[in-house]
């Protein structure tokens, strides 16, 4: 019977320690991305007058994540105060998303570079890392860094059963419908055509079911 007992603390132990480590991963992933969109937010509406203070702009993401990540660390107990049920299925297919986010993620910096990923073309349009992106995963959908991050906070909503998460990847879409048209307004005055054509011929978020697009020569 003692050993029977031990055996159901240690499983117990075991799922604790789980669910505290898969916990923690989701404030680490709610306090690095959730503040992305709100940065871009900022930077696109105002693109002109950034260009003007030059590579200094970059100052304005260090406020941005403090003010907005750390906080989300200290409402640690309010994100986790209501878990919706879980079984094996929200597991998986949390799971699932969450292996996807990185294989994305992968993809992704693979056709960016860092200087691109942190948006130096943006506010150096005659930088040399400038130009569409059309190639590899982009040629399925054009915005895949912000899909990416919305299906982070979903896998993590599925993992952590958290409302909190949850919230958070619902806001997070709804920031994101505002971010892409304004960084869109850019590059459609910065490639004009070009990008009119791209921009026709391949999704926003999702990919659609056939060939992906190439561009012709």
């Amino acid at each position: 019977m003692a050993i029977e007992y031990a055996g159901v603390w240690n499983r117990s132990k075991m799922s604790t320690e789980f669910t505290r480590t898969i916990d923690w991963l989701a404030v680490a992933y709610a306090a690095l991305y959730f503040p992305v969109p709100v940065y871009w937010l900022l930077l696109h509406p105002a693109v002109n007058t950034w260009r003007r203070i030059g590579y200094r702009s970059f100052w304005i993401a260090l406020p941005v994540w403090i003010l907005i990540g750390v906080p989300l660390v200290l409402m640690e107990n309010f994100l986790f105060a209501y878990r919706l049920p879980r079984n094996a299925v929200t597991y998986c297919l949390g799971a699932a998303l969450l292996v996807l986010t990185l294989w994305i993620s992968r993809r992704v910096h693979q056709e960016f570079s860092f200087k691109k990923l942190a948006g130096l073309p943006e506010l150096n349009p005659a930088h040399p890392h400038r130009g569409i992106v059309d190639k590899g995963i982009y040629a399925w959908v054009r915005h895949p860094r912000y899909a990416n991050m919305m299906l982070g906070f979903i896998a993590f909503g599925l993992l952590t059963g958290a409302a909190g998460i949850f919230l958070l990847a619902i806001v997070t879409f709804l920031l994101y419908l505002i971010v892409t048209p304004l960084e869109e307004r850019e590059l459609r005055e910065q490639y004009g055509s070009e990008y009119e054509i791209y921009a026709r011929a391949v999704p926003r978020f999702l990919p659609r079911l056939r060939r992906k697009w190439r561009k012709s020569s």
